[in-house]
């Protein structure tokens, strides 16, 4: 089934998308995917990153992840966000 979504114009071929606290960029047709946790749109686009229940991480993000150490914030972080699309 499609959910409807709603686009808000910021210009004659760009706009935001939302679709489940998830927003995504459209830009000349193309859809590129926001980072759930840094809210920026990947630099090689749709397939730079993972999801996790319909959200998305980019591959920044993802590498931080990897080499973040468990006592650091940033992984406490990570913890938190994953935790809440989890459960």
């Amino acid at each position: 089934m499609i959910k409807p979504f709603n686009i808000q114009s910021q210009g004659p071929s760009e706009g935001t998308t939302a679709i489940k606290d998830q927003k995504m960029v459209i830009n000349k047709g193309k859809v590129y995917p926001v980072c759930y946790r840094c809210a920026q749109v990947p630099k090689y686009g749709l397939y730079d990153g993972f999801r996790i229940r319909g959200m998305f991480f980019c591959s920044d993000c993802q590498q931080e992840l990897y080499s973040a150490d468990q006592n650091t914030p940033e992984y406490q972080e990570f913890l938190v966000l994953i935790q809440g699309l989890l459960f």
